[in-house]
């Protein structure tokens, strides 16, 4: 995320990510229908017969692109470890969430579980970013833009806090949604409905924030193949997470997520050239693993 803000196109990536997720869960849709005249005439059921559900997902969007903004914002006010360890923090945000409106409760080895994710997802995004820092072209970019921004560790510290609320928020209201007995919306639908809501709030967020700039260099300004890149990982990842909390809950995603980085890592290790396994990201792994098996082991 942090090659994005060098970039110039923050905004710009998640409107192009909720437009992909947007246009990927149509497909779904109009293949579940049969055929077009089917996925068109449920397309209207439910979002013009039924503006009340749109309304509904329109919460979790909302909490998404401001969480997306607060991101923004606190990569700009924090060194990039600072970050990664304080983002950590979704994880029991999303477990107090999941007590509120889940009604679910957690033993003491669930939480120590949780916690022990914490600080083993930590320690591998640790050293993941000092593997950024040492790439000689990144950190060229890297300087150069610090040197241009004055940085307040006070307000990435708020933003960084406020991120994790909102996303943990959003992803256990989404969930709610989407295991909702007394609605039969359907699974690709509740999707469509929130990712529409999604590509109207990262347009506005675009021309509010960076109107100027689009005028001036256009909307693809900066956008390379790494760009892309991202943007279909941010996409296909939106979609793969709305899969796991239909048949799981957030707090699997949340062990997914961190197994899929780790093995992210791995594979890196036969494809680029100068990265080794550091004792920091064994650690960091080894208490995932741990996490993972003392979570699905323990009582509910």
């Amino acid at each position: 995320m942090s090659y994005i803000l060098l970039q110039l196109v923050r905004l710009f990536v998640v409107f192009s990510s909720e437009c992909v997720k947007f246009l990927v869960t149509l497909v779904f849709v109009y293949t579940g229908s049969g055929s077009i005249r089917k996925g068109n005439e449920l397309i209207k059921f439910e979002f013009i017969l039924k503006p009340y559900e749109l309304i509904k997902m329109s919460v979790p969007s909302l909490a998404y692109a401001i969480q997306n903004n607060l991101d923004f914002v606190a990569l700009s006010n924090l060194d990039a470890s600072v970050y990664q360890v304080f983002n950590q923090l979704k994880i029991p945000f999303t477990a107090v969430f999941m007590m509120l409106f889940l009604r679910r409760q957690f033993s003491l080895r669930r939480w120590f579980s949780i916690f022990q994710l914490c600080i083993g997802l930590a320690l591998v995004e640790l050293d993941i970013s000092k593997v950024y820092k040492n790439s000689q072209k990144e950190e060229n970019n890297l300087n150069k833009f610090e040197d241009e921004t004055e940085k307040n560790q006070f307000i990435g510290l708020l933003a960084i806090f406020g991120a994790c609320i909102f996303s943990s928020f959003a992803g256990v209201y989404f969930e709610k949604m989407l295991k909702d007995g007394s609605s039969n919306t359907p699974f690709w639908i509740r999707n469509l409905q929130m990712y529409s809501c999604g590509v109207i709030s990262a347009f506005l967020g675009c021309l509010i924030k960076d109107y100027n700039q689009i005028i001036e260099r256009g909307f693809l300004f900066g956008y390379n193949t790494k760009v892309v890149c991202i943007i279909r990982m941010l996409s296909l990842g939106g979609i793969y997470i709305s899969l796991i909390m239909k048949h799981l809950d957030n707090l699997y995603k949340s062990f997914a997520s961190s197994l899929s980085i780790i093995m992210v890592v791995i594979f890196s290790l036969f494809i680029f050239d100068g990265y080794n396994i550091t004792f920091l990201f064994g650690l960091g792994a080894l208490l995932v693993c741990l996490s993972v098996i003392f979570y699905n082991s323990a009582e509910h």
